[in-house]
């Protein structure tokens, strides 16, 4: 093999097994949902994260936690729903 084709396989190889060490990296988000008007933790509320199938409800503390999110800049949608 020449040396040209040596440093190619050799940076292909450090950029694969660099891409596989990162590929496993995820995240959370974790939150507190209150109520603006008074303060008041909410228990029930939907939090999604904008554009996937990823969320969570509160829990009876008002809080959330979204496990295994890829790194990235993400926007939460949320939604309550009162039913009598």
């Amino acid at each position: 093999m020449s040396n040209h084709s040596t440093k190619l396989v050799k940076t292909l190889l450090t950029l694969v097994i660099t891409a596989s060490i990162f590929a496993g990296e995820t995240g959370k988000i974790t939150g507190s949902v209150v109520d603006k008007a008074n303060g008041n933790l909410l228990p029930g509320v939907n939090v999604l994260i904008d554009g996937t199938s990823m969320g969570a409800a509160t829990d009876a503390n008002g809080e959330f936690y979204i496990f295994n999110v890829p790194p990235g800049l993400y926007s939460l949608k949320l939604s309550f729903q009162i039913s009598f």
